[in-house]
């Protein structure tokens, strides 16, 4: 198996964590848990599986409303803060 580090480095992980916040309105409160399911999730496995991959050639984020809480969902499509709704 591949070293992970010199293929996701930390330069890598700040662009997917500002891909990943971009996808959500920009709301940084919302997408630890988004960003940490991609990082952990998806691009470890394709480093493994295949020795060419390389996450700032070959991955495209994508995050769908199905991956998203309700607050998620409404950070995405909100247009100010005060178009999110939060359960308190």
């Amino acid at each position: 198996m591949r070293a992970l580090e010199p293929v996701a480095d930390d330069t890598w992980i700040a662009h997917l964590a500002r891909a990943v916040t971009g996808e959500l309105g920009g709301r940084v409160g919302v997408a630890p848990r988004v960003f940490l399911k991609k990082l952990v999730a998806d691009v470890p496995d394709r480093i493994g599986q295949f020795a060419d991959f390389e996450p700032r050639k070959h991955y495209a984020l994508t995050v769908t409303d199905l991956e998203l809480t309700l607050a998620e969902r409404n950070a995405r499509h909100a247009t100010s803060p005060d178009d999110v709704g939060l359960e308190l």
